[in-house]
């Protein structure tokens, strides 16, 4: 009898020692990684959305989680709208005068003529489709505009761009006839002008008042971005109809880049995808209470029937061709990074 109460002790204790070592495995594994760096680093980062903008609080995420995982050896001052127009953020990054910047295609004309793609209308209709296509291009090296000059960190393709009119409600191909619409970049003017409108090119700080004032009828944005900048006050109607996407890079001077350690090369590599990841899909959550939130604030929110979609798509569907002959005359792989895309879309 002494013997087997003897017994089961043991075997009580070694099950209680081995759930203990199990449980500092566990703890360990679940614990981040922390290097502790052999200088310190000031670093500074461009953005062009105002402090306190959704799409601002992945940097502000980046930013803390480095300065936290390297023991405070990376602090990164981010300049939220307030160092130079966002135009200049590619040459300021690419100089040197800033280490990293929130590069945009739309802010980049000219740059980015792959990346510009996700902005054919009517390509995309549904976000997941966005990542996987940029993952690829970039996998497949059609990405080098911008892996020659920088470090990518971070992609993030926007969310879907639709129509907010300030007050009109648009419901045919005819309805824009006449029509002044805010874009970002060259390639959305030409589809503004194959639906009959004029695209207007001008900063997001500035599209507000342009609203409010009637300078233009309508822009092109996301509905976060109706939020963000309240145009739900300017605007009264908004299309739920994608019309194309744009995508945004979290880009490292490559000078800078290549002075690091590797092991904080490293870090920031897996910061970058453990936030690109969250990102991804925050974004996609997201989206149906955007247009909840800007339905409370007194924005009417319609759809069309499909077949006037297939009619915008058919009028602006030439654009696709113009794109792709200009760029692959000037050397760029935008005819095979197209072909992709519509393989992974099940677009024709």
């Amino acid at each position: 009898m002494k013997a087997r109460k003897t017994f089961s002790m043991a075997i009580c204790f070694t099950l209680l020692i081995c759930s203990l070592f199990i449980a500092a495995v566990n703890s360990n594994a679940a614990s981040p990684a922390t290097i502790t760096l052999s200088k310190a680093y000031n670093w500074k980062m461009t953005a062009w959305f105002p402090a306190g903008h959704d799409d601002n609080k992945q940097l502000v995420q980046f930013i803390d989680t480095l300065n936290k995982r390297t023991n405070g050896g990376v602090k990164i001052t981010l300049y939220e709208s307030t160092l130079g127009s966002p135009n200049d953020h590619w040459d300021m990054v690419k100089n040197n005068a800033t280490q990293l910047a929130f590069l945009a295609e739309g802010y980049s004309v000219g740059r980015m003529p792959v990346s510009t793609m996700l902005g054919l209308p009517f390509e995309f209709t549904n976000m997941e489709d966005m990542y996987k296509v940029y993952g690829e291009w970039m996998k497949a090296g059609y990405l080098r505009e911008l892996t020659d000059n920088f470090k990518i960190l971070i992609y993030k393709p926007t969310s879907f761009q639709h129509f907010f009119f300030r007050n009109k409600k648009v419901t045919t191909l005819e309805g824009f006839k006449g029509m002044k619409i805010s874009v970002l970049g060259a390639l959305q003017g030409q589809v503004m002008t194959a639906l009959g409108a004029t695209g207007v090119s001008m900063p997001g700080g500035e599209l507000y008042m342009a609203l409010s004032t009637g300078v233009i009828d309508g822009t092109t944005t996301g509905v976060n971005n109706v939020i963000g900048r309240k145009f739900y006050e300017v605007a009264k109607y908004g299309l739920q109809t994608p019309v194309y996407a744009g995508i945004w890079v979290v880009a490292v001077n490559k000078e800078t880049w290549n002075s690091l350690p590797k092991e904080l090369q490293a870090l920031m590599e897996e910061i970058g995808q453990e936030v690109q990841t969250a990102e991804m899909k925050k974004t996609i959550d997201a989206q149906k209470g955007f247009w909840e939130a800007v339905r409370k604030n007194g924005m009417e929110t319609y759809s069309i029937p499909p077949e006037e979609v297939a009619r915008l798509k058919k009028a602006t569907s030439s654009e696709d061709d113009k794109y792709v002959a200009e760029w692959s005359a000037k050397g760029y792989p935008v005819k095979e990074a197209l072909s992709m895309m519509r393989r992974i879309t099940g677009q024709k």
